[in-house]
């Protein structure tokens, strides 16, 4: 595909993992930390493109997937707004109760039980963060490399993550679930989580889509584990045993984001399962491909169809982003604004859980449903077990201006 295949390759590991090696160092000594945003290993991608002189094949082969991947990440900030908007349910409940029947427990809890009992970061959640800000951009080094070695082998990869995508993205739409953290922090449902790798980062590095482009209800599938998971089988496909330290890689991604809270182990083997069916959809579909018959779509289109493609995709999603952002801002800022009826359709549940009192009373006073809410802080007052928490329903019960009213006094 390219000249000198053998040595791009390994000049680009060399400069990848040179890059990743001083970034972690920098974590581990400094404490600096970082989320690589995409637009980071573009950058890499341009730069030896332009050293080994492809950039007609890297623009035919990459400019239409690339669009295609920030148009999923447009789509993933659209889906949480249009949640948020339109007040769709997001559960919470249903993981927590399939890990208890699975496993017995929480996963997540019992590692942060047995790892981080004194809740204070160490050598090893540096090193972990430092994976977990590699883990969307791993795919890109992946195509890369894979785009050098052999054409037929990349088309696979790109139709797989389209499939993937398309699964992924619809899941999040249908079943938005919150993850562990979450139900931890906001919902008191599970023992106290450090999200230490939220924590723990330092240093922002702006992305094209910024600002638009996360959905914190998007724990079922797990896209952090379905990504490496299918760059590994499509890694197998070629090199076999060789493949093994991508599976490495998996495994530690897979262990992060579990030990920080941000999955369930429920959502993982979710996110293992589409990445199998969508790499299996992309394995067959090759079979089935004569080499001497067209590809469909993408692969046959021409240069300028693809380029106005990529164009619209592109500018679609930053136009569709830009104008969601500013009401996405306030979705970011809190969460009682979303809708759990787990909570909503049992609001007796406030009756032993002070969290759960506080979000339904947050939830309707948002609504100016005062009466309702006020019942809800009450129960929060009831169940304050500090003086900080009994100052904030006090507060709470005052914004309501039904203070007076309702004849309630400090105390």
């Amino acid at each position: 595909m390219l000249n000198h295949k053998a040595i791009s390759a390994k000049l680009f590991w060399i400069i990848v993992l040179s890059i990743f090696t001083l970034f972690l160092i920098a974590g581990l000594t400094l404490s600096i930390f970082t989320y690589f945003p995409k637009i980071m290993i573009l950058a890499l991608l341009i730069i030896l493109v332009l050293l080994f002189k492809a950039e007609k094949r890297f623009f035919n082969d990459w400019f239409l997937f690339l669009s295609i991947i920030y148009l999923a990440d447009t789509a993933r900030g659209l889906i949480y707004f249009l949640i948020s908007h339109y007040q769709l349910p997001v559960y919470c409940e249903y993981p927590i109760k399939l890990e208890k029947l699975l496993w017995g427990t929480v996963p997540s809890v019992w590692l942060q039980n047995l790892l981080l009992p004194d809740g204070n970061a160490g050598w090893l959640e540096k090193i972990l963060t430092f994976f977990h800000g590699t883990h969307f951009i791993a795919f890109l080094i992946v195509g890369f490399f894979i785009w050098i070695k052999d054409k037929v082998w990349f088309n696979l990869y790109k139709f797989s993550f389209y499939t993937l995508l398309l699964i992924g993205l619809s899941l999040y739409a249908l079943v938005p679930t919150s993850p562990p953290w979450m139900a931890s922090e906001m919902f008191s449902l599970l023992p106290r989580l450090v999200h230490f790798n939220l924590e723990l980062y330092t240093i922002y590095i702006p992305d094209l889509t910024a600002g638009f482009n996360t959905d914190p209800v998007a724990a079922m599938p797990s896209l952090h584990a379905a990504f490496p998971f299918l760059c590994s089988l499509i890694l197998w496909k070629k090199l076999k045993f060789k493949a093994l330290p991508f599976y490495l890689y998996t495994g530690t991604i897979i262990f992060t984001i579990v030990y920080s809270g941000d999955h369930y182990l429920v959502d993982i083997i979710a996110g293992v399962i589409i990445a199998t069916i969508s790499y299996k959809i992309g394995d067959i579909f090759l079979i089935k491909k004569r080499p001497s018959e067209p590809w469909p779509y993408a692969f046959i289109w021409k240069r300028e169809i693809r380029l106005a493609a990529g164009l619209i995709i592109i500018i679609a999603g930053l136009i569709t982003g830009q104008i969601i952002k500013p009401e996405l801002k306030v979705y970011y800022s809190q969460y009682n604004h979303l809708k759990f009826p787990e909570f909503i359709n049992h609001p007796d549940k406030s009756a032993n859980n002070y969290s759960i009192a506080i979000y339904l009373g947050d939830f309707y006073a948002q609504r100016q449903q005062k009466e309702t809410a006020l019942k809800h802080y009450l129960d929060a007052q009831n169940l304050a077990r500090n003086t900080y928490e009994k100052r904030m329903v006090r507060e709470k019960i005052r914004s309501l201006n039904l203070y007076n009213k309702s004849g309630l006094q400090q105390k």
